[in-house]
């Protein structure tokens, strides 16, 4: 059975109906379900989450989508701890969009001492053939994301996708006061685990999310009560401050800038295609969030 988190503790909702599709103006929400668990280090809950995986799936070997950024790393890193040999699959695109990336992903597996596999993949044939199909089955409406959904329907095994970490804002940037954090749960990267769904392929598109203790044992790492303390300047985002967090867990973490592969890009493709979408669609329809305050979460998972 596909499940989008561990018994699927955490999922999505339009107006209320669990894991299903949005067929009109339906209000999005996400659920993390009550759960009484003994929560361990981030680095043993990510290692329980791989294992958590290896069960759910049975039989199948784990495929890494290994983009080379933070998130991939210590996802991968985890299931090397537990003894497993995923596959480790790494994209490259056409003209070296992504070489910063692609460079650090073949470094780091050079040092884990892991096999890799580079996958060509054209990013212009991708929007200009496929990528309309790949937003109909999963929800999507935001170009950059749908490369994923590919690259999770093309490997074997069952695919790891390091996505869904929590996404932790400050409503505003005002540090001479007291800020209010919140965590956000964003629409379109639900549309991973939708995509799964309908094609009914055996994968985990939201690993960060994938058990209860991995998620709250981010929100007790030393960096995340500092972030929310106003004691770190800034926002998780391109210049994130993660690092730090991650390091409690692998002190040995390189220090890399965040990219996304479409630096090097020229636009107009992408803008081209997001602008059909919209005619599609009529608007750009999949681009909610749910927010709740921090102190929700800690509530909840207990």
């Amino acid at each position: 059975m596909i499940y989008t988190s561990e018994n699927n503790w955490y999922y999505w909702n339009y107006d209320g109906v669990p894991l299903s599709r949005q067929l009109g103006n339906q209000k999005f929400t996400t659920t993390f379900s009550p759960s009484k668990i003994s929560v361990g280090s981030f680095r043993d809950e990510m290692k329980k989450a791989a294992s958590s995986t290896l069960d759910h799936y049975a039989g199948l070997k784990p495929s890494i989508l290994f983009s080379g950024g933070l998130d991939s790393e210590i996802m991968l890193r985890s299931y090397l701890e537990i003894g497993s040999k995923p596959n480790v699959y790494i994209f490259r695109y056409e003209d070296d969009y992504n070489i910063y990336d692609v460079s650090y992903a073949v470094t780091i597996c050079s040092i884990l001492n892991v096999q890799y596999k580079i996958i060509d993949f054209n990013l212009k044939k991708f929007y200009e053939n496929e990528a309309e199909r790949y937003s109909a089955l999963s929800q999507i409406d935001r170009p950059r994301a749908l490369p994923y959904c590919k690259f999770l329907e093309t490997v074997d095994g069952f695919p790891v996708l390091g996505a869904s970490d929590l996404s932790v804002l400050r409503l505003d940037s005002d540090y001479s006061k007291k800020g209010q954090w919140i965590i956000r749960c964003w629409e379109h990267d639900i549309g991973w685990s939708k995509f799964i769904r309908e094609i009914n392929k055996p994968a985990v598109a939201e690993w960060f999310k994938w058990t209860p203790g991995l998620v709250l044992s981010f929100t007790e790492l030393q960096w995340f009560k500092d972030l929310i303390d106003d004691k770190i300047y800034g926002k998780l985002g391109t210049n994130s401050s993660k690092i730090i967090g991650y390091r409690e867990a692998y002190p040995d973490l390189i220090t890399r800038v965040k990219k996304t592969g479409f630096e090097n890009l020229s636009l107009e493709f992408i803008t081209e295609f997001e602008q059909f979408l919209s005619k599609k669609y009529n608007g750009l329809n999949f681009r909610n969030s749910y927010d709740r305050p921090v102190w929700e979460l800690n509530s909840v998972i207990q």
